[in-house]
């Protein structure tokens, strides 16, 4: 019995899986905007925590110290001692590192939109018999 070999049938699977991956990528990009933006709606602090100590030495008062920048007085906010305020404050703090995190993993999945749409475009000249 001869064997018959379809020079096309690795392609064409392959290009059969390609909108599922699509779909799955785009949803991952749009479950991280999602997520960057109930963080950026819920608040984002990029400061850090100082605690002025009080006359025992334990920590009193809550500041919140943000980055200095060219020119400016480095700005300080009083936050206080009230536990709803401090742990509001902390969270703030802990969104915007979070935000920062999600950033990075939407450059990671956009970037590969952009080498994945890149790829197919040359794939699709190089099947048409035309090239770069």
């Amino acid at each position: 019995m001869a064997k018959t070999t379809n020079y096309t049938a690795d392609l064409l699977k392959l290009a059969g899986e390609l909108p599922a991956k699509i779909a799955e990528l785009e949803a991952s990009i749009q479950a991280v905007d999602k997520r960057m933006a109930e963080l950026k709606a819920a608040g984002l602090i990029y400061a850090t925590e100082h605690w002025r100590k009080d006359a025992a030495g334990e920590p009193k008062f809550l500041y919140l110290l943000y980055p200095s920048r060219a020119g400016e007085k480095r700005r300080r906010d009083y936050v206080g001692s009230d536990p709803a305020k401090v742990a509001e404050a902390r969270a703030g703090i802990v969104r915007a590192q979070e935000y920062d995190q999600l950033a990075d993993q939407q450059r990671g999945l956009t970037g590969r939109v952009y080498h994945v749409s890149s790829d197919l475009e040359r794939a699709h000249l190089h099947i048409s018999g035309r090239s770069w």
